[in-house]
């Protein structure tokens, strides 16, 4: 078994190696959302402001790697037996870096997995990274089992749990009609008239992108990372934009619901829930965030049902929005439920000091 580095210039690599993706994703967390083939080879194509991607690939000769119907294998009779990505902060936290290992079912307990954590370890501290950090499936109470051979391999290795995150799903219309629109007046109702709402999907209109900066860079100040040393990532016109256009790449569109100040312009709320060009039936909610200042007014309830509104209007095929949350922001996991939120599962965020 030998690691390779690989790249876009691989095309069928790429290939496998998504096939790899939805072989794992299937073993292991079937009732989650399913890998998305558009996204998974944009992130060869295209760069994501602020970071780089690295890809390993474990694999194997033999001739029964190319017997007939190996998905696995290339024309070479070379097996896929693992895959790595490597995620470099380019701009802040250049100390640290994300890794995820995948290994397909019919491979696991050959040491794959193992060698290819060694492989990444070393790679990071080649390169400057003094603490790595990945996430594994775990169980959580309610849920589906989980063998958790990731968590306890990571421990084994030495790795810490830094953070918890509890995997929830919603039904894009949580409520009835009449109890929906009592809930959006009771919230706008609190708000009063200090609040302007407005909505958009896709890019950020250009009157509005200066205040999503400021709302972009307070993400990582204000929400939970448990024991993750990370500085705030400073978010600026040229990387918001160019991060909506590897979104445009992706085939992703974004959905929008900000409460904005009338007295300064500023926006003071906002939440975004991400959508597929396509059929998919599964949406993303990604952040929701309140300024510290303007809490209590009942702003992230506020935003959060009207993104409902908003993505059922135009994106009426999304059957299910999915969410996760460290188990210890209270506040939005309280929101979240209250939004119909069922538990699903849990992912341990596991982080090692390395190279030092």
């Amino acid at each position: 078994m030998q690691i390779i580095e690989f790249d876009k210039a691989a095309p069928d690599l790429i290939d496998r190696a998504f096939a790899l993706r939805v072989a794992v994703h299937r073993a292991d967390t079937p009732e989650n959302p399913a890998p998305v083939e558009r996204f998974f080879k944009t992130m060869f194509t295209h760069q994501f402001p602020g970071r780089e991607n690295h890809w390993f690939a474990a694999v194997e000769a033999g001739d029964e790697a190319s017997a007939e119907g190996d998905n696995e294998a290339d024309a070479e009779g070379d097996r896929l037996v693992g895959l790595a990505r490597v995620v470099f902060h380019t701009d802040e936290n250049t100390d640290f870096a994300m890794f995820d290992v995948s290994v397909p079912p019919g491979h696991r307990r050959r040491g794959h997995g193992t060698a290819l954590i060694e492989h990444v370890e070393r790679f990071c501290a080649e390169r400057g990274r003094t603490t790595i950090a990945t996430a594994v499936p775990i169980f959580w109470e309610g849920g589906p089992a989980r063998e958790e051979i990731g968590a306890n391999a990571l421990e084994r290795r030495g790795y810490a749990r830094a953070l918890t995150l509890v995997n929830r799903r919603s039904p894009v219309a949580p409520f009835p009609p009449e109890e929906e629109a009592r809930r959006f007046d009771e919230a706008l109702a609190k708000a009063g008239d200090a609040y302007e709402l407005r909505q958009w999907s896709g890019p950020v209109p250009d009157d509005l992108l200066d205040t999503m900066c400021r709302m972009e860079t307070m993400i990582m100040s204000e929400v939970p990372m448990g024991e993750l040393e990370l500085e705030p990532e400073r978010v600026d016109a040229e990387k918001l934009r160019g991060r909506e256009a590897v979104n445009l790449a992706e085939g992703r569109v974004n959905v929008h619901s900000v409460a904005i100040e009338r007295a300064t312009g500023e926006v003071v709320a906002w939440t975004e829930i991400d959508t597929d060009f396509g059929d998919y039936p599964d949406a993303h909610q990604a952040i929701t965030i309140v300024d510290p200042a303007h809490r209590g007014h009942r702003l992230g309830l506020l935003v959060k049902l009207a993104n409902l509104r908003l993505l059922r209007e135009r994106f009426g095929h999304i059957e299910w929005i999915w969410t996760d949350n460290a188990d210890i922001n209270e506040h939005m996991i309280a929101i979240n439920e209250l939004l119909g939120n069922t538990t699903v599962d849990g992912y341990a965020e596991y982080q090692r000091k390395i190279g030092a």
